[in-house]
């Protein structure tokens, strides 16, 4: 039995990504006490990726975005 093809795709339907700014970072806080909290939004974060933009580090990419507009 032959394998499918896959399907074509539609040039005319191809989304765009937004290049938003912000670099992932891996954030493995040392203490159990020690947290990132998120300037926008207030979340903390204790381990896992945080994004890096203007020397502050936010949770999400779209917390940089509402930071951004905000100001």
């Amino acid at each position: 039995m032959a394998g499918k093809k896959p399907a074509k795709v539609n040039s005319g339907n191809k989304v765009k990504e937004i290049d938003r700014p912000g670099k992932a970072t891996l954030y493995v806080a040392g203490f159990k006490a020690e947290k990132n909290i998120c300037p926008n939004c207030k979340k903390e974060t204790r381990k896992g990726i945080v994004y890096e933009h203007q020397g502050l580090l936010y949770c999400s990419k779209g917390c940089i975005a509402a930071s951004e507009v905000v100001l």
